[in-house]
């Protein structure tokens, strides 16, 4: 999944760039309205966006280790 994912930021940059975009924006809200509420169910948003941050960092070593810049 890591080196699939490694694979489409490379050919598709803006998809990807969306993609983090997202995910910030998710952590935002979530930050906020967990701050701003206080009610714990806000801090759901922030256990959705484990698994697509470890997808970002293994692909992201995946990439740099495997597929080079020339691509």
């Amino acid at each position: 999944m890591f080196r699939a994912y490694a694979h489409f930021s490379v050919k598709h940059p803006i998809l990807h760039t969306a993609n983090l975009l997202l995910t910030i924006t998710i952590f935002i809200i979530s930050s906020y309205q967990l701050l701003a509420n206080n009610a714990l169910e806000y801090s759901i948003g922030l256990l959705v966006l484990s698994l697509p941050l470890i997808v970002f960092a293994k692909a992201s070593d995946y990439k740099r280790k495997y597929i080079s810049s020339n691509n």
